[in-house]
């Protein structure tokens, strides 16, 4: 079955500002996008929440989730106000970039994010996130381990590991398959002069990371669920990029819907 596919919102953010929401959601209506990611980052979006519970009739979209950023000892506070007055999300994905007090007070805040979940029927999926305290599927996994909670699970992000060279899909993806929420893609290519110094972000069917195989890999590990493109640091004419993803991720869906045993067998890295 294909993927729904939902942009992220830091698609619309550009060297001349930010598209207004609406625009945001009129464009990837009219492309055939499922859905939509919208940013609340440490707890100042760009968004006006208050529009979410209006994306689907008036536009058709899913919102696919509402990323949030967690700075541990300083937005804290801040992250659970917004858990608990937002409407027309249910899926939360969690980034930890920074902490002031640890591990200890980064699972306190997460517990705390749950008992809000818990009370308003939401889910939260932790995001490993590179150059983050929580920057690798391994660290998202054992997070989720240890609570084993039914609301609390791990989204992944092709990107980020890929910039940190991680390796080991099938094995990562097999360690995240209890938990696994989300998934969110890009096209990538190892290059100092790409994000952090890195790795480029690109549309899906640029650069260096195989994305075919990547949603191969999610397939066999059972994931059935939408696939976000990343679009941060794409640059230039959004709609044309956006096009571009969208017909990049269609068609790996259908070449994958054709392929023969023996290809999928040659993915297994």
């Amino acid at each position: 079955m294909p993927h729904p596919i939902h942009a992220l919102d830091s698609f619309f953010y550009t060297s001349m500002g930010v598209y207004a929401f609406q625009s945001q959601c009129e464009m990837l209506a009219e492309l055939g996008y499922n859905g939509i990611t919208v940013s609340a980052w440490g707890g100042q979006p760009y968004t006006d929440l208050s529009l979410l519970p209006t994306v689907k009739a008036r536009h058709g979209l899913d919102v696919a989730a509402l990323y949030c950023v967690l700075h541990e000892g300083r937005n804290d506070a801040l992250l659970r106000r917004i858990l608990e007055t937002v409407d027309g999300v249910e899926l939360i994905e969690l980034a930890v970039q920074t902490s002031r007090n640890g591990q200890a007070a980064i699972l306190r805040s997460i517990a705390s994010l749950l008992r809000v979940a818990e009370r308003r029927g939401l889910r939260i999926a932790l995001y490993p996130h590179f150059h983050h305290v929580t920057q690798t599927t391994t660290e998202v996994v054992q997070i989720c381990a240890q609570f084993d909670h039914p609301q609390l699970g791990a989204s992944f992000n092709g990107y980020h590991w890929y910039a940190a060279q991680e390796g080991e899909l099938d094995q990562r993806l097999a360690a995240m398959q209890p938990w696994l929420m989300h998934a969110v893609l890009s096209g990538s290519a190892v290059s100092p002069l790409g994000w952090g110094q890195v790795a480029t972000m690109e549309p899906p069917d640029r650069g260096e990371l195989d994305n075919f195989a990547v949603v191969a890999a999610l397939n066999r590990a059972g994931y059935t669920g939408s696939i976000g493109v990343l679009g941060w640091d794409y640059a230039g004419d959004v709609y044309a990029k956006l096009e571009r993803s969208l017909q990049a991720m269609r068609g790996i869906d259908q070449r994958l819907g054709t392929a023969s045993p023996d290809m999928l067998r040659l993915l297994s890295l």
